[in-house]
């Protein structure tokens, strides 16, 4: 993972946070990165507040702490884990040993121009935590006699969903196709290929329609981001 230092000098002027908190004389804010959106070449994190995520992308989140002059700091006393809500789902995640906080997300449920907002807030622990998870499920577990929990600090993002296709024609040969034994083969960037097959119900592949009037079949697929 890169340093904070490295993605903070690359990305100091994409940084505004609003801190709550008072740490050695001065306001702790919270900065949020990502890896899906715009950054220098050769750098793994963008903080730009407004990115794109492609649908079925799985994203990778880094929080940290800093004071008002980008110097990090370190979580230990200051903030005991952070809330990372995505759209309507709430993870939590405590920090690494390097001081970061970091979790990921599957943009599954999404279409092309959705809109969703990722907000993560860190909290110091006042007693028992305000929500636990059981079940899957999110459940309060304030009481009257307790303290709830101190936010820290908090930062967001918002992220618009795009979809990436595949769509050409090839032209009807004398011996037509059978598009049963049809495979489309997708190559990544890093030469990992992916073979899809004809969309059936049961089966998310590609669309062969046709053949069209001047004797070609189109081929349309929408890729996950994976």
């Amino acid at each position: 993972m890169a340093s904070f230092k490295t993605w903070m000098m690359a990305t100091v002027g994409w940084v505004s946070a609003v801190g709550v908190a008072v740490v050695a004389g001065g306001c702790v804010q919270g900065s949020l990165a990502t890896s899906t959106g715009p950054r220098p070449v050769g750098n793994r994190w963008s903080a730009a507040k407004a990115q794109k995520v492609h649908v079925g992308e799985t994203v990778e989140f880094d929080f940290v702490l800093h004071d008002g002059m980008n110097h990090f700091v370190s979580p230990g006393g200051v903030a005991d884990y952070c809330v990372a809500t995505i759209g309507e789902t709430r993870t939590e995640a405590i920090a690494d040993p390097t001081g970061h906080f970091n979790f990921s997300h599957t943009f599954k449920g999404v279409a092309a121009g959705d809109v969703v907002e990722v907000r993560v807030d860190a909290f110091r622990q006042r007693g028992g935590k305000d929500y636990v998870q059981i079940g899957g499920q999110w459940l309060a577990t304030q009481t009257f006699s307790q303290d709830p929990d101190a936010r820290v600090a908090g930062d967001s993002v918002r992220l618009t969903a795009y979809q990436s296709v595949v769509d050409f024609r090839l032209p009807r040969p004398a011996d037509d196709f059978d598009p049963e034994t049809g495979v489309l083969r997708l190559r990544r960037p890093d030469g990992e290929t992916k073979s899809v097959y004809l969309n059936r119900p049961m089966r998310r592949g590609f669309i062969l329609e046709g053949p069209e009037p001047a004797g070609y079949y189109r081929i349309t697929y929408e890729p996950l981001g994976d």
